[in-house]
């Protein structure tokens, strides 16, 4: 299998609608290609304060690097939702069968996904609307199983914030903290994304996580100041690229141990019930079934991408009952073009599947 971004790139997210900063004239060095494992080790080795690195596997292997560091962690977060509708579902507290109205979906939809809604949408056989962004139909209903795929599978971020507010920031709190996430950062995905498009909305002293939870309430209830928001976003009225950047860096954030914890718990079915684990395992690894290499059950992956960011949970399944569990965060000088290609779970994979390239990604991590 050939262990690339294309094997990884379907859950992967990106702000791929923000505009990318104009390419420098002047000639430079090639910068480090994040979609190649060479690539990855080129740029940890230039950039080793800026990167947070946490593996292990249930034979004794370890790799750490800065694995308490919290940095932002982009829809790699997704995991903690993730782990609450399983919960819920195994609990019998949700139904994954329950019809839900689009509309309400994308009452917490803000298009800047690079087009994650839209696939989603096609998903479900959902025709999107003149503008490509929303449903035509509104009133089309989804089964809430489909809402956590296409959180998951496309990345869709309307998707935790429903299932957030479905399930309330406690019950999603719990159910990340029992698979290892200790303290994890909730927060509003739509509420972080009007920050930047809507600084002055919403200036309060509050924190930001606050500030995010009150524009989210605003903007779901709010259709005026959603078609706003739309319109804004089709005339491309955005930040610049060191704007994004900026506000990106102030974003939810995790550790990689706490991230990796959690993926582990999901594919090693401890700490949580084991209809939930294996809920949340069918849903992380759907994207590679079928695609493993021999030796291998089972591949589970979450990644997540912003202006400056790339970050990811992975976990490899093995035939002879071998998990191996990691993330890898990464954050700081990141090009839109590296942005638009770099795939955080590549690094991870080999890292997972070849010796080899773990000794040398150890090396290029200690320096």
């Amino acid at each position: 299998m050939p262990l690339s971004r294309r094997t990884l790139l379907t859950t992967t997210a990106a702000l791929a609608v923000l505009p990318a900063a104009p390419a420098c004239a002047a000639e430079a060095a090639p910068e480090p290609d994040l979609a190649t494992p060479q690539g990855w080790l080129d740029w940890i080795t230039a950039h080793r304060d800026r990167i947070a690195l946490a593996a292990r596997d249930t034979a004794g292997m370890r790799l750490e690097h800065r694995a308490a560091a919290a940095q932002p962690a982009a829809s790699a977060v997704k995991v903690a939702h993730l782990a609450a509708y399983a919960t819920a579902v195994a609990d019998g507290v949700l139904d994954p069968r329950e019809q839900v109205r689009v509309a309400d979906w994308e009452r917490y939809y803000v298009p800047t996904d690079g087009g994650a809604h839209a696939a989603a949408l096609a998903d479900c056989g959902i025709p999107a609307d003149a503008s490509g962004l929303y449903a035509a139909d509104p009133q089309r209903r989804v089964a809430l199983e489909q809402l956590a795929a296409a959180m998951i599978l496309r990345s869709d971020s309307a998707a935790p914030d429903y299932l957030r507010v479905r399930l309330g920031v406690e019950r999603v709190r719990r159910a990340a903290e029992a698979g290892g996430w200790a303290r994890p950062d909730l927060r509003s995905l739509c509420g972080e994304y009007l920050l930047l498009l809507l600084p002055a909305e919403e200036s309060s002293p509050r924190s930001r996580r606050e500030r995010g939870f009150a524009l989210e309430q605003r903007f779901s209830t709010d259709q005026a100041l959603r078609d706003h928001v739309r319109d804004r976003v089709l005339r491309g009225q955005l930040p610049p690229y060191p704007v994004q950047a900026a506000w990106a860096a102030g974003g939810a954030a995790a550790s990689p141990w706490n991230l990796a914890a959690l993926h582990g718990s999901i594919a090693e079915g401890r700490n949580m019930p084991e209809r939930a684990a294996a809920i949340a395992r069918d849903l992380l690894e759907r994207p590679l079934r079928g695609h493993e290499p021999t030796g291998v059950a089972g591949i589970g992956y979450k990644g997540g991408s912003l202006p400056g960011v790339l970050a990811a949970g992975l976990t490899v399944r093995r035939t002879d009952g071998r998990v191996f569990s990691g993330s890898l965060l990464a954050h700081g000088p990141i090009s839109p073009a590296q942005l638009a290609k770099g795939d955080p779970g590549v690094p991870l994979l080999h890292a997972a599947l070849d010796a080899g390239y773990r000794a040398r990604l150890e090396r290029a991590l200690a320096g």
